[in-house]
């Protein structure tokens, strides 16, 4: 276990985040951490997983602890990883615990049960669809964490998920809250355009299709590469740029040679720290999730200004204006034609499409709108 001890001078106030291992997702994490004041004293846990390079430096929080737990120790009855977490939350004395997931939550709930701690509530941040619907958890959610917790779903539809898993609880006490985003430090985060290019190591003069997201089957990519076959034979001076990894991406490699594109037509770019700011490389983003929890990587590609194919999956939907055309998710020949139309837009209805997408998010999805609506449901 990797931590610091705290000075015996921090403020009274905590708050405590909780995660079951960092996933290099470190904007979202600072997004719960810097909807708190200075005046509380910050805590990122993670359950699983080695000290990981560059967690210390990109995480806002005072203190950092790696548990350092096996999977077998997070399994059954979870015992030492329990009685760790019971230690960080007595010494930390937190008025906020935040845990994210199925077994971060639980995990929480056991070590405040066993403090006989009947006033601290957890709140547990639910990322993605149809993470509750098994008996197991189901039993679980009603009989073991209704009277500790209360639910962040990322999305309405996840929100709506959550209340429809059996657990008993009242509208009230499941909030919707999408991500949120700030959009000064992220555009001022950003690459110019020729440099991301060229970061990208992406031909001269070619017009780009984009994506980034885990290489997963959730994300779907493989109906993109489908549906960029056909862009390529409309627009040859095009290519596909895919920023992410995962254990899909041999699938996908695979995919790419079957179909004999040439191998400047698809790029994989792997894993980049902060993908967003790579995105002023695009001409259009595209994401063909099958599902999908909330989106945050719509939201940065509004800030940056760059017109959007999305598939109508999940809380997608949610991101949008509600008079806004999305494809069906799995097909390709829609999404074909809709990343054709994009890339063929005239100037002018590209700069409205793009402004009308930025103000979306200023109106919606800011990050002074989440520290609002989660400050307003935790305190």
């Amino acid at each position: 276990m990797n931590y610091i001890e705290i000075e015996s001078s921090r403020p009274v106030k905590g708050v405590l985040q909780i995660r079951y291992r960092d996933d290099t997702l470190r904007t979202t994490y600072n997004q719960y951490l810097d909807a708190f004041t200075d005046d509380y004293y910050k805590v990122v846990v993670f359950m699983a997983g080695p000290d990981t390079a560059g967690v210390r430096e990109t995480v806002n929080a005072d203190e950092i602890i790696f548990l350092e737990l096996s999977r077998k120790q997070l399994k059954g009855l979870r015992r030492q990883a329990r009685r760790e977490l019971a230690r960080i939350i007595g010494r930390v004395n937190p008025s906020v615990i935040l845990a994210h997931r199925w077994k971060s939550t639980t995990i929480a709930v056991a070590a405040i049960k066993s403090l006989g701690s009947k006033d601290i509530l957890v709140f547990s941040v639910v990322h993605a669809l149809c993470q509750l619907q098994s008996l197991s958890r189901r039993l679980v959610g009603r009989f073991f964490l209704k009277k500790h917790c209360r639910f962040i779903g990322v999305s309405e539809a996840v929100r709506q998920d959550v209340l429809q898993a059996g657990f008993g609880f009242a509208p009230e006490d499941v909030l919707a809250l999408p991500n949120g985003v700030d959009i000064e430090k992220t555009r001022a985060s950003l690459f110019p355009r020729e440099e991301a290019r060229h970061l990208l190591k992406i031909p001269s003069g070619v017009t780009v299709v984009g994506h980034v997201g885990r290489l997963v089957r959730a994300k779907d990519q493989k109906t993109l590469i489908s549906a960029f076959v056909e862009v390529y034979k409309k627009l040859p001076n095009s290519c596909l740029v895919i920023i992410g990894d995962g254990y899909f991406a041999d699938d996908l490699r695979t995919q790419v040679k079957a179909l004999q594109l040439p191998e400047s037509a698809v790029i994989f770019a792997g894993a980049r720290d902060n993908a967003v700011r790579f995105m002023p490389a695009f001409d259009v983003f595209a994401l063909t999730s099958v599902a999908e929890g909330f989106p945050r990587v719509l939201l940065e590609a509004m800030v940056c200004k760059i017109p959007i194919v999305a598939t109508d999956s999940g809380g997608i939907r949610e991101v949008f204006a509600a008079d806004t055309e999305l494809c069906r998710a799995g097909d390709v020949a829609g999404i074909a034609r809709s990343l054709i139309k994009s890339l063929q837009l005239e100037p002018e209805a590209r700069q409205e499409q793009v402004d009308a997408g930025f103000q979306q998010v200023v109106d919606n999805f800011s990050s002074e709108i989440f520290r609002k609506h989660l400050l307003e449901f935790v305190q």
